[in-house]
């Protein structure tokens, strides 16, 4: 029977998933077979098979993923398999060292060594260079980016940070087939980047070729949060219409067999001056199902071609599952071939767009939930617009202005780059309308698996309106989630240099955040600048508020008005809303005038201030009223929280805490977050003894310049006894807690 093979792709994924330690696919894989033999008994034997076949695969390929090199300095022959990426002083490529790939990174030192390098390193260019081998940092606050398991997915294991690169080391070596493909590319996007705009030649260099360098981040930020992202990747839409045109041309001239032959051969070749993305492989390879199977006069069920090719691609790569575009991709393509059928009878054009639109929305929800932690209402009436705009005129003047950049026509694609640009920014950035839900639980991503199921089914009986109230109730389940939990919790993110914690009360009762990191601005030659610089704010902060489902901050606590302490505080205030903010006395002003722009309400406290929620008091202890202090005006906290003393220090010196101790002499605190990032002129003997900590939390950011913590600091702390945190060698801490009683976790033990 025509389309089993989705039965048989589905065994392969979920025992490529169990292998790699997914823990609910054990369950999921189980439950699957066990359905299979009670409704589908026939396949039960292949997906056994192809289950069993896949975990042992997985399990040799993840035994065999190792380095054998080992870190220090190197003199090694580095081969550039692709052109380097060059954003600013920074150079990352990676790079084949021997038999092994490593990652380089090297910051560039002066403009002419930029250009030089921008002109020289090509594909096939052997380079001896001396540099060490260091190990990447895995991920260090929740939620983030995991470069480590990054870098590993793509069997690299090692940065290598040259000390310099001799360009009179490098020779430009025999190139592979693949690496005179990647010149092709990168000769065609040097060419669309000469004579396009850079906003319209990004967009023309995404939809051509899969490159994406060009692009503003603002705009690219704007796509993704409206769901548009899919049409800036090369996908099957792209290579249905490039297939099809090619097929249309070559049948004048040579036979439909002849053809088919000649487009299977190519498409390998276009997947890599696509890119070679995983959404460009699942187009690729089933294309090259499908002409197949043409040439052979057959035919077979589009979603047999879908699951071959990701029975294909999981014996490729099978760490291509834990990518985000390969998820999407096949989730999207699976759900709009099944539910095709309910589609076909809207007779409307637009019907039929409104109709795929949502269906594709509601198959990508738990995954852009996963993954983004919110998505945008704007997304599926946007898409109507869009897709069509980008499928029928936008893509065809892209190819068309990259082969012939007539000016007329460079002019008229730039103003409709410009125009969409505009509406993208619009509807993300002035007027956003997004579900901010959080990280789904893996019980939440049952739920939405069952309620978006169960719309489809509910759609093609025609009742749509009671589908999407499936899917809202899960919606509100997860919404609800976050106020029955039991649980509190107390983070300090590893926001580098600076401070940031995290409260939130049982039953989330309330949410604090006490000081929000900040990224110092430093004075730097123009050349040097990035086209997306680290920002503590954006890519710590907010993302971790966003992933925790957190849509309001009862109380955001600005300690002082240092840069480290407060200044992501304006990117935390246009993400997420501020009921209050609450700071020193010294910093009021300052604070009042960054909160103004958000109608927020702004409040000094002092010594003696406390408040209550659900039943655990927070008391101000330092420092008094109308103090002018810099850093021993510093905001300090007391508060119990499941079942241990909390006292947070802000960045208080000797004077503060001899005055603290002064005024509380039985002051005891369980947890101490050190003052001042570890600073020898804080944390002094006298108070460690007043106040007995037994855990100290250090938030001090990686090679800071200032030395901290200070070695003095260290040492005081180990003759008490205390049990020391870092957030620079642990990376975020966690306290999680329920009544009494509670767990800490590092991010990096």
């Amino acid at each position: 029977m025509k389309g089993q093979a989705i039965y048989i792709a589905a065994a392969a994924l979920l025992a490529a998933a169990a292998a790699s330690l997914v823990k609910p696919a054990f369950f999921l894989l189980s439950g699957y077979l066990l359905l299979l033999h009670f409704h589908r008994k026939r396949l039960l034997i292949p997906a056994l098979a192809a289950a069993s076949f896949f975990f042992i695969y997985v399990l040799i390929v993840d035994h065999y993923n190792k380095t054998a090199l080992s870190g220090g300095r190197h003199t090694v022959l580095l081969r550039f398999p692709a052109p380097p990426s060059i954003d600013g002083d920074r150079l990352q490529a990676p790079v084949k060292a021997g038999r092994e790939r490593v990652q380089l990174r090297y910051t560039i030192r002066t403009p002419t060594e930029k250009a030089a390098l921008h002109a020289r390193l090509m594909p096939g260019t052997v380079c001896r260079v001396t540099g060490t081998l260091e190990r990447p940092q895995p991920a260090s606050n929740p939620y983030a980016f995991d470069y480590r398991r990054y870098l590993r997915f793509h069997r690299i294991h090692w940065l290598f940070l040259p000390e310099t690169i001799d360009l009179s080391a490098c020779f430009r070596a025999h190139p592979t087939v693949i690496e005179r493909l990647v010149s092709l590319r990168e000769a065609g996007v040097r060419r669309i980047e000469a004579h396009l705009p850079p906003e319209a030649a990004g967009i023309a260099a995404a939809l051509i070729y899969g490159e994406r360098r060009q692009l503003d981040d603002a705009v690219l930020d704007g796509y993704q949060q409206l769901g548009l992202i899919h049409l800036l990747a090369i996908s099957g839409g792209h290579v249905t219409l490039l297939v099809s045109a090619v097929f249309a041309i070559a049948i004048r001239f040579v036979t439909r067999e002849a053809a088919a032959v000649a487009l299977m051969a190519a498409l390998p070749v276009y997947a890599v001056l696509a890119g070679a993305s995983p959404s460009v492989l699942r187009a690729c390879v089933t294309g090259m199902i499908m002409l197949a199977v043409a040439w052979k006069k057959g035919a077979i069920h589009p979603l047999d071609a879908l699951s071959w090719t990701a029975i294909a691609l999981f014996v490729l790569d099978p760490y291509m599952m834990f990518d985000i575009g390969f998820q999407l991709s096949f989730v999207v393509t699976f759900v709009l071939l099944v539910h095709f059928p309910a589609l076909v009878v809207v007779r409307s054009m637009i019907g039929r767009l409104f109709q795929t639109a949502l269906a594709a929305q509601l198959a990508a929800l738990p995954i852009l939930l996963y993954h983004f932690y919110e998505v945008s209402v704007w997304s599926v009436v946007l898409n109507v617009v869009f897709v069509p705009l980008y499928s029928f005129l936008i893509l065809p003047l892209a190819v068309l202005v990259a082969a012939v950049p007539f000016p007329p026509l460079v002019w008229l694609f730039s103003r409709l780059i410009g125009l969409t640009n505009t509406v993208v920014r619009f509807f993300s950035v002035d007027h956003p309308f997004s579900l901010m839900l959080g990280r789904p639980e893996p019980w939440c991503l049952a739920v939405y698996a069952a309620a978006v199921a169960a719309a489809w089914l509910f759609w093609e009986r025609g009742r749509l309106l009671h589908g999407l109230a499936a899917v809202a109730a899960a919606m509100v389940l997860q919404l609800a989630s976050p106020y029955v939990n039991p649980k509190g919790e107390v983070t300090v993110l590893d926001v580098g240099q600076g401070d940031c914690l995290y409260i939130e009360l049982p039953y989330r009762k309330a949410v604090y955040l006490i000081d929000t990191g900040g990224t110092p601005e430093l004075k730097e030659e123009r050349w040097r600048g990035r086209m997306r610089p680290f920002s503590v704010g954006r890519d710590v902060v907010v993302p971790f508020l966003k992933a925790q489902g957190v849509r309001a901050i009862d109380k955001l606590i600005l300690t002082h008005d240092d840069a480290d302490h407060i200044g992501a505080a304006s990117e935390v205030l246009k993400a997420v809303r501020v009921k209050q903010i609450v700071t020193s006395p010294k910093a009021l002003p300052a604070i009042k005038a960054m909160a103004r722009p958000f109608s927020v309400p702004v409040a000094a406290a002092s010594r003696g201030e406390r408040w209550e929620e659900g039943g655990i008091t927070f008391a101000v202890i330092h420092p008094e009223a109308g103090s002018q202090d810099d850093n021993n005006g510093s905001l300090v906290l007391f508060a119990r929280l499941g079942g241990l003393d909390w006292l947070f220090a802000g960045d208080i010196e000797k004077e503060a805490e001899q005055a603290i101790i002064g005024i509380y002499p039985q002051l005891r605190a369980d947890v101490l977050k050190v003052a001042h990032h570890g600073s020898r002129t804080s944390t002094t003997e006298p108070f460690l003894q007043a106040v007995k900590p037994r855990a100290a939390i250090i938030s001090v950011g990686r090679f800071n310049r200032y030395g901290h913590p200070s070695p003095d600091v260290l040492e005081r702390l180990k003759q008490q006894g205390i049990l020391i945190w870092r957030t620079d060698e642990n990376g975020a801490i966690r306290y999680f807690y329920d009544g009494k009683s509670g767990t800490f976790q590092a991010m990096k033990p």
